[in-house]
């Protein structure tokens, strides 16, 4: 995955690195002379391998098929989507948190989810 160009003295990757399979390496690289007694020191590198969005979030079910009692009230409770994003672990920072939102088979309304939990309810129109 990585390697050490001798004479320069610089670290470069041999293959493509994923951070969701392997998040740093340490490395330990002798430096050395070339006196009739070599002397050498090491050098210890720590490596950590940022990550890109390179995947898509996964959801617990491939669909879901709740039902709802006609007649239900406003604000009634239907579904709770989970989904985990590959790229951004449950105890990383914010910074990746997925986001919720119904993009069709909604035109008058009546379903509403929170765009942060994923939670899916009755809403019908005022």
């Amino acid at each position: 995955m990585l390697k050490y160009e001798r004479k320069q003295g610089v670290i470069y990757t041999t293959d493509s690195l994923d951070r969701e399979t392997k998040d740093s390496y340490w490395l330990t690289v002798y430096a050395s002379d070339h006196g009739v007694v070599p002397h050498y020191t090491s050098i210890e590198v720590y490596v950590q391998v940022e990550d890109v969005n390179d995947n898509a979030p996964l959801t617990s079910e491939p669909a879901y098929r709740p039902a709802v009692p006609e007649n239900s009230p406003r604000d009634v409770p239907v579904i709770q989507i989970q989904a985990q994003d590959p790229d951004n672990p449950p105890l990383a920072s914010d910074r990746g948190a997925l986001t919720y939102r119904i993009v069709s088979g909604n035109p008058q309304n009546f379903f509403t989810i929170n765009p942060r939990t994923g939670e899916e309810g009755v809403a019908y129109p005022s």
